[in-house]
């Protein structure tokens, strides 16, 4: 399974806020740890991965059978980190070259908040201590569209796209994505391809 954590690939306002944040955690550790990204956008396949574990499938569904890591199975519902830029990262906390994977000092991943984030270590029903997601309130007018507009964006400065910056990404869209890129859909290799040729989105 392959877990990008390449900022190419991340919102543009997690590149932005990202330095800032791991410098937020760090403070608040002990001097000989560290931390950084170890996950940040997942296909819907590598999520689905992840649902798979601690689960059996049974009678037409999965069940429980174990610990699970998380409960969205990137089909059915996407996770935040399965948008493309993804909306969410996973912060790892590191004492020397050691990847703490469990450890009270995940606590301190919380000082996203302070940049605009929401903490998986404030949800009731599945605590995800190292996840931060960009708070809806900065995904404007809605996370489907912001992304959207994103892409639009890119089509725009191709020259290919001279509709609306809406975030409807309707028949007019697909047909200038599928122009430049060859891809018919809003995935890696469309974007590989569009990040290349143009930059970051937020330099469009």
């Amino acid at each position: 399974m392959n877990y990008n954590r390449d900022p190419k690939y991340m919102h543009p306002y997690i590149r932005k806020q990202l330095p800032q944040i791991l410098a937020a955690i760090t403070a608040k550790l002990p001097a000989d740890h560290r931390v950084a990204v170890v996950s940040a956008f997942r296909t819907p396949a590598d999520q689905f991965e992840l649902y798979k574990q601690g689960r059996t499938f049974k009678n037409g569904k999965w069940v429980k059978t174990g610990s699970v890591v998380t409960n969205i199975d990137g089909y059915t519902k996407l996770s935040r980190h399965n948008y493309l830029p993804c909306t969410a990262i996973d912060i790892g906390i590191f004492k020397g070259n050691e990847y703490l994977g469990n450890s009270p000092l995940y606590k301190h991943v919380k000082q996203g908040a302070k940049f605009g984030f929401d903490w998986g270590g404030d949800w009731s029903s599945f605590k995800d201590l190292p996840h931060l997601e960009i708070s809806t309130s900065n995904l404007k007018p809605n996370i489907e569209k912001n992304i959207a507009i994103v892409w639009q964006q890119y089509l725009i400065k191709a020259g290919l796209y001279d509709g609306a910056l809406d975030g409807i990404f309707g028949p007019k869209s697909t047909a200038a994505l599928q122009s430049l890129t060859g891809e018919s859909q809003r995935n890696k290799a469309a974007y590989d391809k569009l990040f290349d040729q143009f930059g970051p989105p937020e330099n469009l």
